[in-house]
C-alpha cells in the first residue's frame, strides 16, 4: 500500500469521528434551545421576559457557538491538510499544534509518528542506496544489470569506461544497442530464457585488443523466478600476457638448455667413437665442450639470480659509493674484453655526481652487463662511454656506444627474458639472453628507472635513473 493511501485511510477514519463530534455538539445545542424555550414560555406566562428580545439573544448565542466550533475545526483541518501535503512531498518537518486532548489531536499525533517513521525509513533507504553506488563505483569489474526483457537497468563507472558509453546514453536500451557483440548477446538471451549461468573469455569488440572474462548470471527473486541478468566484465589482459610470458619462458629455457646440451652430447659421442685418439681433434672438441658448459653454467646462474631478484630473496643493503672508484673497477675488469676488439672505454663523472646511493654488488653487475653489451655490439676500434651525472630524481648513469644499434620494433622488448634482436649473433657472442632483464630488475629494486634509445647503425644509449633516498 502506498504512503498516500495510508495517510488517506487514517485521515478518513479520524474525520468520521470528527463528524460524530460535530453532530453531538449540534444535538446538545438543540436540546439546550428547547429547554430554554420552555423556561421562557413559563416566564412569559408569568409576565417576566420580553419574548422577542429573549429569542433574539438565544438565537445569537446559538449561532456564535456553532460558528466558534466551525471556525476552530476548519482552521485545524486546513493546517492538517497542509501537513499531509508536505509529508507527501517529502517534507517531514511540518506539524500542527493543538492543545485539546480529543480525537483530532490523536489524529495529529498519529500523523506525526507516521511522518517520523517514514522519514527514518527513507533516510535508511537513501543510505543503503549510497552504499551500493559507492561499492559499484569502486569495483574494478564492470557491472551491468538487465531486466527480464533485456533492457539495461544499471551500469557502473568501470563498465562505462570498458564499453565507451555512459549509463545516461545506454539506459533502457537492449544489449546489442550498447555493444555490438552477437556472441555475448546470444549468451545473455540464453541466460534470460533458461536461467543458466554463462562464462566466456572474449574481446568486447572486433577492434578491442583487451581480453575480458564475462560472467552472465540470472537475478533470482524471492519467488524463485528470474527477474533479469547481471553481466560482470573482468579485464584479464594482464593475466593473458603473463600466461604467454610464462609459456614463452618455459619454451625459451628448454631451448637455451637443449642447444648447448645437444652440442656437448654430440662432441662426447664423437670422442667416444674414436676421435679421442686424435689428439688435435680431441682437444678442439673438449674446448668446445668446455665453452658450452661455461655457457650452461652462466645461464643457470643468471636464471637463479633473476629468480631471487623477482622474489625479493636478495637483501638490498644500500650505501653511498664513490662514482669514480666504481667505474675504475668495472673498466679494469672489462679491459681484456675491450682489447679483443680494440675498443676504448671512457668514463666521466660530472660535477655533483661524485657518489651514488645503492647496493655496490648489484650496481656493479648492472654496469658490467651494460658495458659488455656495448662492447659486443660496437664496431672494432670504437669507443664506449659511461658517464654519471646529477638529475632531478638523483643520479643518471649513461652507457653510450656507436655500434650497430637496435631496430625500433625491438626496443620495447629488449628487457624481456631471453629476447634477442639477432638470436644467432647473440649466442655467438656468448649471451644468455637474461642480461638486460637482470639490469631492469636490479634498477627497479632500487626504485629507479631504465630507459633505452637506439638507432640502427648509429648506436645505443642506455640510461639508468637512481634516486638518492
Amino acid at each position: 500500500m502506498k504512503q498516500s493511501e495510508v495517510l488517506a485511510i487514517g485521515l478518513r477514519g479520524n474525520m468520521s469521528k470528527f463528524s460524530l463530534k460535530i453532530a453531538a455538539a449540534g444535538a446538545i445545542c438543540a436540546a439546550l434551545t428547547i429547554i430554554t424555550l420552555l423556561y421562557i414560555s413559563r416566564d412569559i406566562m408569568q409576565g417576566v421576559y420580553n419574548l422577542p428580545v429573549v429569542l433574539l439573544v438565544l438565537f445569537v448565542g446559538i449561532m456564535m457557538f456553532y460558528l466558534w466550533i466551525d471556525n476552530n475545526q476548519t482552521v485545524f483541518i486546513r493546517d492538517l491538510n497542509e501537513m499531509v501535503k508536505a509529508i507527501a512531498q517529502g517534507d517531514f518537518s511540518q506539524s500542527v499544534i493543538i492543545n485539546k486532548d480529543d480525537e483530532l489531536n490523536n489524529l495529529n499525533e498519529s500523523l506525526k509518528l507516521m511522518a517520523s517513521k517514514l522519514n527514518s525509513r527513507l533516510l535508511k533507504t537513501e543510505h543503503e542506496k549510497d552504499q551500493m553506488e559507492t561499492i559499484l563505483t569502486s569495483m574494478v569489474e564492470g557491472v551491468l544489470a538487465f531486466d527480464i526483457t533485456g533492457r539495461l537497468l544499471l551500469m557502473n563507472k568501470t563498465a562505462e569506461d570498458m564499453i565507451g558509453i555512459t549509463f545516461v546514453e545506454a539506459e533502457k536500451r537492449f544489449f546489442l544497442e550498447i555493444l555490438r557483440n552477437h556472441q555475448l548477446a546470444d549468451l545473455l538471451k540464453k541466460c534470460l530464457s533458461d536461467g543458466s549461468r554463462q562464462v566466456i573469455e572474449a574481446n568486447l569488440s572486433p577492434t578491442d585488443q583487451e581480453y575480458y572474462r564475462v560472467y552472465i548470471t540470472p537475478i533470482i527473486g524471492k519467488d524463485e523466478v528470474s527477474q533479469g541478468v547481471i553481466v560482470v566484465l573482468r579485464n584479464v589482459t594482464e593475466v593473458r600476457i603473463l600466461e604467454q610470458v610464462r609459456s614463452d619462458f618455459v619454451a625459451n629455457v628448454s631451448h637455451e638448455l637443449r642447444t648447448p646440451l645437444t652440442s656437448v652430447k654430440g662432441y662426447v659421442e664423437t670422442l667416444l667413437d674414436g676421435a679421442i685418439d686424435d689428439r688435435p681433434t680431441a682437444k678442439k672438441f673438449l674446448t668446445i665442450i668446455n665453452t658450452e658448459t661455461d655457457r650452461l653454467n652462466r645461464l643457470i646462474s643468471d636464471l637463479l639470480y633473476l629468480s631471487k631478484l623477482e622474489t625479493g630473496r636478495i637483501e638490498l643493503a644500500k650505501k653511498w659509493i664513490s662514482s669514480q672508484d666504481m667505474l675504475d673497477h668495472i673498466i679494469k675488469l672489462l679491459e681484456p674484453v675491450a682489447l679483443e676488439k680494440n675498443i676504448t672505454i671512457e668514463s666521466t663523472v660530472n660535477t655533483g655526481a661524485g657518489s651514488v646511493f645503492g647496493n655496490p654488488g648489484m650496481l656493479e653487475q648492472v654496469l658490467i652487463n651494460l658495458l659488455e653489451n656495448a662492447i659486443k655490439y660496437s664496431y672494432d676500434g670504437g669507443i664506449v662511454n659511461i658517464e654519471i651525472s646529477i638529475c632531478e630524481q638523483g643520479r643518471s648513469i649513461k652507457v653510450i656506444d656507436k655500434g650497430i644499434g637496435i631496430p625500433a620494433e625491438s626496443l620495447a622488448r629488449v628487457f624481456e627474458r631471453f629476447y634477442r634482436v639477432d638470436k644467432g649473433r647473440s649466442r655467438k657472442a656468448g649471451g644468455t639472453g637474461l642480461g638486460l632483464s637482470i639490469v631492469k630488475h636490479i634498477v627497479e629494486r632500487h626504485r629507479g628507472q631504465v630507459q633505452i634509445e637506439s638507432e640502427e647503425e648509429k648506436g645505443t644509449i642506455v640510461t639508468i635513473i637512481l634516486p638518492i633516498n
